[in-house]
């Protein structure tokens, strides 16, 4: 795997050149900030320090001509040239609430809507809990930790709440092997071996990622894969795969792994990137902004530049050099924060053309780590890119950045479509058999997570509804539970 300190850009040559340390640091703290959040840092800026000015011009971010308007004519013809891919270019965000596409793409789709870690996690397990379990599930949700912990032993929870101990056992079960899986676990550990165990179900799992939790998890923190090896009289290699698989695959705190999903307050949404179809050409490449966060042209003011020459004072002078120090690296840093977000957003429209124009089943299975391979770049650069980021489809929907990296988004909309189409109620063991059809193995109670997920009630539930279609009339045949 490349370093981090690779560039995030690529001249013509292809050459990557090693980034000084602060202007590497300073690029991944704004690549991994929103629009919406780097405007309000661009402002600060702009305040903080005299040798920065914005320009009311417009110029284009890649080849730096001035234009009457974006994109870039010069760019986008080059870019037409290059390939039959996407044309991906940098521009300002609307000042406007940002919307495309259909107008009667449902109200909700174009809102993002506030819901928290508790609520996420409280609709997947309504449909598995007894009337008496609703309130224990409240309660437990409640309690959550800022990392999506509970610290409360069972037996206390029962003791509180008058509630037989099986039930609370049992609330806390499902509530665990809800989405994200770990949480209400009592720590990292935990947690951690919680999300081993339902891999291991799935199928996915690397047969030494849970020897390596439950037996050297300290030798794992400190990354001494040859004291692993040895102990365990295996070949480092095997190791060092088990750590990635470990590394790639388990987040330590549900909460957080909530909330790297995009969730963002809810208000009308600028996304971050703007994903159209050609207007001059239908059926030609997708047309896709990356919003940069101002109008203008962002730059080290001249006048302070020359200024500076002429102080004589030497501590005077010192401190106007690093303002104008300072500036300049804001600037250049801003620009590979831009030309950064365009290589991954081109990487990703590149690979999901029919995800963008179709719907959750055509998404093709995509990670981090084979983005971060196919550009050069280190894993979590790919991640700071995509954390919290917003993209508008054709359609006006605006989705999370990182659901084009949800494996499990193609799985559960066939889960839907088979459910949808039954004639009499299936179980969750005969949707998970009827998904090995569809190329997917999965186990019952990853169909029940993703059912739940979905807000489709179990068959027996289900059953009671399936004979109002018998009639003749349009019933909710999936048993869609409302919010």
């Amino acid at each position: 795997m490349p370093a981090i300190s690779a560039t995030l850009s690529q001249g013509p040559s292809q050459v990557q050149r090693q980034l000084p340390a602060a202007h590497l640091t300073k690029t991944m703290q704004l690549l991994e900030k929103t629009c919406t959040d780097l405007e309000t840092e661009v402002t600060r800026e702009l305040a903080d320090n005299p040798a920065l000015e914005l320009v009311d011009e417009l110029r284009c971010p890649s080849c730096k001509s001035v234009i009457p308007s974006f994109p870039c004519q010069i760019c986008i013809s080059r870019l037409r040239l290059d390939g039959d891919g996407p044309i991906v270019y940098v521009s300002p965000r609307p000042t406007s609430p940002y919307r495309t596409g259909d107008d009667d793409v449902p109200f909700q789709d174009r809102i993002r809507q506030p819901v928290s870690l508790s609520e996420h996690v409280l609709r997947q397990v309504a449909p598995e809990l007894k009337p008496d379990e609703h309130r224990v599930a409240a309660y437990i949700l409640a309690q959550l930790d800022e990392h999506g912990f509970y610290q409360e032993h069972p037996a206390e929870t029962s003791v509180y709440l008058r509630a037989r101990l099986a039930s609370v056992q049992r609330v806390l079960g499902l509530i665990q092997q809800a989405d994200p899986v770990g949480v209400a676990t009592t720590g990292i550990h935990e947690c951690l071996l919680t999300q081993i165990d339902s891999l291991s179900a799935d199928g996915v799992c690397h047969p030494l990622a849970k020897t390596l939790l439950v037996d050297f998890l300290d030798h794992l923190g400190r990354r001494d894969y040859k004291a692993i090896a040895q102990k365990c009289r295996l070949p480092e290699d095997n190791i060092r795969e088990a750590a990635e698989f470990i590394h790639d695959n388990l987040a330590p705190y549900p909460a957080q792994s909530w909330s790297n999903q995009g969730q963002t307050n809810g208000r009308y949404q600028h996304p971050d990137v703007q994903i159209s179809r050609n207007v001059s050409d239908p059926d030609g490449p997708l047309m896709v902004e990356v919003f940069m966060a101002f109008r203008g042209w962002l730059r080290v003011d001249p006048q302070v530049r020359s200024l500076v020459k002429q102080v004589e004072d030497k501590d005077r002078k010192a401190d106007w050099v690093q303002c104008v120090e300072r500036a300049a690296l804001f600037v250049k840093c801003m620009r590979q924060r831009n030309n950064g977000m365009r290589r991954v957003v081109h990487e990703v429209v590149k690979r999901q053309p029919d995800f963008i124009l179709g719907g959750d089943a055509d998404l093709i299975p995509m990670t981090r780590a084979e983005l971060a391979k196919a550009l050069d770049l280190h894993e979590s650069t790919i991640s700071r890119a995509v954390s919290q980021k917003t993209v508008g489809l054709p359609n006006g929907r605006i989705i999370p950045m990182a659901r084009f990296f949800d494996r499990s988004l193609a799985v559960r909309e066939t889960v839907r479509t088979i459910i949808q189409s039954e004639t009499s109620p299936l179980t969750d063991d005969q949707v998970a058999v009827a998904l090995e059809g569809h190329g997917y193995k999965v186990a019952r109670r990853t169909v029940a997570k993703y059912r739940s997920m979905l807000h489709i009630l179990p068959a027996n539930l289900r059953g009671k509804q399936l004979p109002r279609q018998a009639n003749g009339k349009q019933s909710n045949t999936l048993g869609i539970q409302s919010s």
